[in-house]
């Protein structure tokens, strides 16, 4: 049986930046929706100081629990390190939208900072600033091999192309706090989570069921050998901009805990069978890197390190490790 260190956490931009500039984010975000009027909770939220007092609370608790993640992840020190993210028209553009591709290349870097939104960031880094990573070739190739024998068609990239910055943000943020000195040999896994979401030219995005089925066949190559791996969610769970049923006015709390508490009692398999009209209606695109961890990682109950629920977060923003 395989030695598997799972780990879950969000990746928006945000994370990156000091909060006295998270106000400018809520305003780039909802100048997008027309007559956007905020919720009252958030109206709590703001306050009298524009949510400065909130943003520097949850910034606080955005910094800690990455601390107990990275903490967590050095003490297990896996032989790969695999993160399955997101990717938002970065690394695959319309002319090649797989649901799925694993990384199969022998090094990879990406350039965190040159985004806009992190230009302003926690280190006073310059844009240009640099993350590399070995990738463990043979072993991400095994994967994909064994995947298809398995019945599972997983595409494979052994480049990125088509975004300059290197690694989607998806991949590259979590690693600024996780593994910035790139110790752990990478091995990135691309989902497409938004799908038709993102526009007419984007197939759909792959089932909640298809995901925990690509986490268990993951997890059947991984039972056949003996490297110790660590699997790491990469996303928040509702976004307030995506959240139909609310009108894209805030975040789908009362959905999320109901997940929330799945994850905790060690029954994620339920997520498997959320109807995919229901994540798209709550905003909950991106738990499907969750789904994917959980067929890994079985049904096992997850140690909440964190959970933030507050609507100037824009995303529900959860913190979590399977050990």
């Amino acid at each position: 049986m395989a030695e598997i260190l799972g780990l879950g956490c969000s990746h928006g931009p945000i994370i990156l930046t000091p909060p006295d500039t998270w106000a400018k984010t809520r305003e780039r975000m909802y100048s997008r929706i027309p007559n956007y009027q905020p919720p009252s909770q958030m109206l709590e939220e703001l306050a009298q100081d524009n949510g400065l007092s909130q943003d520097e609370s949850d910034h606080k608790r955005v910094v800690e629990s990455f601390k107990v993640l990275h903490d967590r992840l050095h003490e297990w020190n896996p032989d790969v390190l695999m993160i399955i993210g997101d990717d938002q028209a970065e690394n695959f553009k319309q002319d090649n939208l797989p649901p799925f591709c694993i990384y199969t290349g022998s090094e990879v870097e990406g350039y965190p900072f040159q985004r806009a939104a992190a230009r302003i960031n926690l280190w006073d880094a310059a844009p240009e600033t640099k993350f590399s990573f070995q990738c463990p070739k043979e072993f991400s190739q095994d994967m994909r091999n064994a995947l298809i024998t398995d019945g599972f068609d997983l595409a494979s990239s052994s480049s990125l192309n088509g975004w300059e910055w290197g690694l989607a943000h998806a991949i590259i943020n979590p690693l600024v706090f996780l593994d910035p000195d790139g110790k752990f040999p990478l091995l990135p896994l691309f989902v497409n989570c938004y799908g038709e979401e993102a526009g007419p030219d984007y197939p759909p995005r792959p089932t909640p069921k298809r995901c925990y089925q690509l986490g268990q066949a993951i997890r059947r190559f991984l039972d056949t050998r003996t490297e110790r791996i660590a699997v790491v969610a990469s996303s928040s769970w509702s976004h307030s901009f995506l959240a139909h049923k609310l009108q894209c006015r805030e975040i789908d709390i009362e959905t999320d805990r109901r997940y929330l508490e799945w994850v905790r009692q060690g029954q994620g398999s339920k997520l498997a069978e959320v109807a995919p009209e229901d994540l798209q209606e709550s905003g909950d695109h991106e738990i499907l890197n969750w789904i994917i961890t959980l067929g890994i990682v079985g049904d096992r109950p997850a140690e909440i390190v964190d959970v933030l629920e507050t609507q100037t977060q824009i995303a529900y923003r959860v913190a979590a490790v399977w050990e």
